[in-house]
């Protein structure tokens, strides 16, 4: 996170890490990628409605707001391998597998300064639906239909 410009004590909830079988496998996934030995990516979904805020705390409910969609988190791939497409598939994945469990909707959060990620979500027919501040971070909202 440090390498792609955040801070990890600003990253708030990051609970999910400490029991990800607990937090992704009823309902969702959690996929990981290794290389030489090392995690080199990951990335999760969970149903929306299994979120407190229903997955749309701070923004407009949109497609979060339903049954068949799923929240997509921590998403992420090793400064060191990016730029190799691993990102692109890894989302594809993730995608694939939640609308093969059903889910209809793909809604995620990042911050606007991973240009990245926004560049690769916009790339893969995200479609940005809210912008808020949280802290000293600008986070985008995206939503895509699967």
């Amino acid at each position: 996170m440090r390498d792609a410009g955040t801070d990890p004590a600003d990253v708030p909830g990051t609970e999910d890490l400490d029991d990800v079988p607990g937090t992704y496998l009823a309902g969702g996934e959690f996929l990981v990628g290794h290389g030489d030995g090392s995690v080199v990516a990951m990335g999760g979904f969970r149903p929306a409605s299994d979120l407190p805020s229903g997955g749309h705390e701070g923004f407009e409910p949109g497609a979060a707001a339903t049954d068949d969609a799923v929240e997509l988190f921590r998403i992420a791939v090793d400064p060191t391998v990016q730029g190799r497409g691993l990102g692109g598939d890894l989302l594809a994945e993730l995608e694939r597998r939640a609308a093969a469990t059903g889910f209809a909707w793909a809604v995620l959060t990042t911050a606007a300064h991973q240009r990245a990620g926004v560049e690769l979500y916009r790339s893969r027919g995200y479609r940005e639906v809210g912008r808020m501040q949280q802290g000293e971070y600008e986070l985008v909202r995206f939503e895509k239909r699967l």
